[in-house]
C-alpha cells in the first residue's frame, strides 16, 4: 500500500514538474542588462533589425520583483 502512494506521489510531482517546465520554456523572455552610452553614437544599419521589432526586457534590479509597464 505504501508502495503505491510513493508511486502517485511521484508520479503528480513528475507531471507537475514537466508541464510547469514545458510552460517556462514557452512564455521564455529575453533579458538583458541596461548599458548607457553617454558620449557614444549608435547607428543602425539595414542589417540589423530594427529595435521596435526586437521585444527585449530589461533586466531586474536588485529588489525589484514587479515593474509596471504603460504602453
Amino acid at each position: 500500500m505504501h508502495i503505491m502512494k510513493v508511486f502517485i506521489a511521484c508520479c503528480v510531482f513528475l507531471s507537475l514538474f514537466t508541464s510547469a517546465w514545458l510552460v517556462n520554456e514557452k512564455l521564455r523572455r529575453e533579458y538583458v542588462e541596461q548599458i548607457v552610452f553617454e558620449e557614444s553614437i549608435i547607428e543602425l544599419t539595414d542589417t540589423e533589425t530594427p529595435i521596435d521589432e526586437i521585444t527585449v526586457f530589461e533586466k531586474f534590479r536588485p529588489r525589484e520583483y514587479v515593474r509596471v509597464v504603460l504602453k
